[in-house]
């Protein structure tokens, strides 16, 4: 019984990081690229239905047929960031974060070429994306410039032949990645607005290209009256989609009374938040990159921009649930205080690599008596084995009878067969949500540790992270006592060499963690074998 749950616990732990190396976030599948609408929303196609045949493209509306004003850009820069708004279709144009650079150490471009919706996209009802694109907005200002905590407002409008018109306002505020803005249709029953596709998949945009695999979710993404859609979870991260809801189409709908559509990587997000009910738009565009938007209910609409990094205090003080964008899984309760904890030690020792390794001897410390015991038990355990197999031997055609006689040899050498799992069952949760607290925390995002890590957010570029904690962990097993019989104990020996495959492109601080956990315990192992009674 013993050896199998030991057993049963290393290669859940293998399952955890092995699927979430080997399977990625799951995505919609390609669907047949129809052009999208603002006349009722973009639809999802059920199951077991026909592709309806491309819609005619509806013809141009009179607002996109005037165009007094010529094109210019219009630019704001504030300490977080500088934007570019485009009055060809009144959409972002460019938005760099200033405290964020790239992999060339210049300002993070939020915005990637090629999306074929821009953010900031008013799609008025009758028309395309694309043709909403193509409306020229006169605006009220060339440029904003905010220090200070200053704020500013810029207004875009654009007017057709018939008297209707379009209207987007936007309010900036110096030290916050907040936009407050509105939009106003005179003359239309309904749009939506999109925020862009640049955020689809982290690894595919040149700023992030160059410092290794990424790991978390990529895509579109809602909250809708608490529920985060598409569901995401502990299944999720495993790749295994029972009990996901899987798109059955380019675009879905989520209606509610508050919420917000974002689109998302690890650690930066675009989000628009509707002052009032939302009915969020998510899936993927017509050159299958990923969207997200909100419709509006009437000819006003109010909302809240975020457009910047994912850093939790930030997210959690806008008091809008752009929290929740951080999944940090089932165990978000014990994910919460390490990341506090890990945070409050950064401030003591100023590096989040020396931060992780602070951590990880605080939670071996913790958990060092029920580890204790679990080791001791384990060692009484392989003391017993050749009992137990005069016991198999005497009684092997009788299973109810050997079972009682183990039953006797456990209570009179005081062992509990279980005892050396329960404390590792224990600990299997903070495992994960520190495994998913590493992976989604932004800090260590181009956080330098020693010598050649130069960011702990990224794989180790040589691989020596990997190699030492795979050394690490067949040297505990060296050191453990084992009651498994020889067959067993060389497939365990195999589990090293597995774990080093699926941490080689982990991010190199979740690597670390591991590595020192691995060595705090073989120095407990050492301890046990040399100087611990077993009595």
């Amino acid at each position: 019984m013993e050896k199998n749950v030991i057993i049963a616990i290393i290669l859940s732990a293998v399952v955890l990081i092995g699927y979430s190396y080997i399977f990625p976030p799951f995505k919609a599948a390609p669907q047949a690229k129809t052009p999208l609408t603002a006349q009722t929303g973009p639809r999802a196609i059920k199951t077991g239905q026909a592709a309806p045949p491309p819609a005619a493209a509806p013809p141009v509306v009179s607002l996109l047929k005037v165009s007094g004003a010529p094109i210019k850009d219009i630019t704001i820069n504030t300490s977080l960031y500088s934007a570019v708004i485009t009055t060809e279709g009144g959409t972002i144009k460019s938005f760099k974060l200033k405290k964020y650079p790239d992999a060339e150490g210049k300002p993070l471009e939020m915005v990637q070429p090629g999306e074929n919706i821009m953010p900031l996209t008013l799609v008025p009802a009758g028309a395309t994306p694309a043709q909403a694109e193509g409306v020229i907005y006169s605006a009220d200002k060339d440029t904003l410039t905010l220090a200070n905590g200053a704020s500013g407002t810029l207004t875009l409008t654009a007017r057709g032949q018939d008297g209707k018109s379009l209207s987007k306002t936007l309010t900036f505020k110096d030290g916050t990645y907040l936009i407050d803005g509105s939009f106003e249709l005179d003359g239309y029953p309904s749009a939506v607005m999109y925020m862009g596709s640049g955020f689809g998949n982290p690894e595919e945009g040149p700023s992030e290209s160059k410092v290794g695999k990424r790991y978390g979710y990529a895509g579109p993404m809602a909250l809708v009256d608490g529920n985060r859609y598409p569901k995401t979870g502990l299944f999720h991260w495993l790749g295994i989609k029972l009990g996901l809801e899987k798109p059955e189409g380019p675009v879905k709908e989520y209606a509610g009374k508050k919420g917000w559509a974002a689109v998302m990587n690890t650690y930066f997000m675009a989000a628009v938040v509707p002052a009032g009910p939302i009915k969020a738009i998510l899936g993927q565009g017509a050159s299958e990159k990923d969207i997200a938007g909100i419709q509006s209910a009437g000819p006003l609409e109010k909302f809240t921009l975020y457009i910047g990094p994912k850093e939790y205090d930030r997210l959690k003080a806008a008091d809008n649930g752009l929290e929740r964008a951080i999944d940090y899984g089932w165990f978000a309760f014990i994910a919460k205080p390490l990341f506090v904890a890990l945070k409050f030690f950064y401030k003591i020792v100023g590096n989040w690599g020396w931060a992780i390794v602070v951590l990880t001897v605080v939670i071996k410390l913790f958990f060092a008596p029920l580890t204790h015991k679990s080791q001791k038990s384990i060692k009484r355990m392989q003391k017993l084995q050749p009992l137990f197999a005069e016991l198999k031997e005497k009684y092997k055609g009788d299973p109810a009878k050997l079972n009682k006689e183990m039953m006797e040899l456990y209570k009179k050498h005081k062992v509990n067969p279980m005892s050396g799992c329960l404390p590792m069952l224990i600990q299997i949760p903070v495992f994960i949500a520190l495994y998913r607290v590493l992976g989604n925390a932004i800090e260590l995002r181009h956080a330098p540790f020693i010598f050649w890590l130069h960011d702990l957010s990224a794989k180790d570029p040589y691989y020596v992270l990997p190699i030492v904690m795979g050394l690490s962990m067949l040297a505990m097993q060296k050191m453990t006592p084992t009651s498994m019989d020889p067959k067993q104990n060389m497939i365990m020996m195999l589990m090293p060499v597995m774990m080093t495959f699926f941490f080689i492109n982990l991010p190199s601080g979740l690597v670390l963690y591991f590595t020192v956990s691995n060595l705090l315990s073989m120095a407990q192992q050492f301890y046990i074998n040399r100087y611990s009674s077993d009595n």
